[in-house]
């Protein structure tokens, strides 16, 4: 049996968090006095066990979701995590069948080269990718992550679907959780990170509603040479719906300001800039605002 020393301070701490925290919460980081042993990693982007380099976070103690939060401001081209300290990891068999929730906010969001959250251990690296980018500050993105196989790939987040026992085996050994802390095309961004928390399974209905826009997807993708971009509505509401290329420059404008109906909506794009040109193969980002709530998603346009 492991045991660790933790100071009285750090008792006191956990007591609060302790009766701050949602029913069935085992495990929370708030940050509302100090990053409380979080990190910043720069991993290799094809070895996602390869640290290339190790930050310090810094502590923000206004504009989180809610009240305080951890910052890592990111200046390097690997790609960039948040690293959960050791309390966090060992056997957490008992959390199979529960959730992970957090919230993040990004200055970039035009990229999704290592938007995963990243489960190590017993030799192995299964991935979840996140369904949409976060939002720039002060708007915050809140994720819930069942913490089930199927929901997990090996080693990125196109591998094969993770097997039940390969999955049960990491749980029962973590080495490393890494929650994306990366999203721009451009080098320089700055990402934030609050309300982190493990649920136990008889706890691991989301807390959180879903928003009152959300993007679909598209329909097909990749695509040649046009798809349906779908989106959901919870009511009617005015409707922004842009696409940007890799590096965010905006290249098409979908919708804007028409009103869009409750329930499903589609928007048909051709591939073409706002000047009718065909633009070359590539990712690109569909971009929606709608009912105050931002969505994103990937297209993929195959020439």
């Amino acid at each position: 049996m492991k045991h660790r020393l933790i100071s009285y301070g750090t008792l006191a701490i956990l007591a609060c968090l302790a009766l701050a925290a949602p029913a069935g919460a085992q495990l929370v980081s708030s940050f509302s006095e100090d990053v409380e042993g979080w990190q910043a990693k720069d991993l290799s982007c094809s070895n996602y066990t390869q640290v290339v380099a190790t930050h310090a976070l810094a502590w923000v103690g206004a504009g989180g979701d809610p009240n305080g939060y951890a910052s890592h401001h990111d200046v390097s081209n690997q790609c960039a995590f948040f690293v959960a300290p050791a309390g966090w990891l060992g056997d957490r068999s008992a959390y199979i069948g529960g959730r992970l929730d957090f919230a993040l906010t990004s200055t970039e969001f035009d990229w999704s080269g290592s938007d995963v959250v990243v489960l190590v251990g017993a030799g192995r690296v299964l991935c979840h990718e996140l369904p949409q980018l976060p939002p720039q500050p002060p708007l915050w993105g809140r994720y819930s992550v069942p913490l089930e196989a199927a929901r997990f790939r090996y080693n990125s987040a196109t591998g094969a679907v993770a097997s039940e026992p390969d999955f049960a085996a990491v749980m029962a050994d973590l080495d490393a959780l890494y929650l994306p802390a990366e999203f721009g095309a451009q080098i320089e961004e700055t990402v934030g990170l609050d309300s982190v928390r493990l649920f136990l399974p008889a706890s691991a209905v989301p807390e959180v509603p879903a928003p009152a826009a959300r993007l679909v997807g598209a329909q097909p993708n990749p695509f040649n040479p046009s798809t349906l971009v779908v989106f959901e509505l919870d009511a009617e509401a005015p409707v922004r719906l842009t696409v940007h290329d890799a590096a965010g420059r905006l290249v098409a404008v979908l919708r804007d300001g028409e009103t869009g109906q409750a329930g499903r909506n589609e928007v048909a794009w051709r591939g073409l800039d706002t000047a009718g040109r065909a633009l070359p193969s590539g990712t690109y980002l569909a971009r929606l605002e709608a009912g105050g709530a931002l969505s994103t998603t990937r297209l993929t346009l195959l020439r």
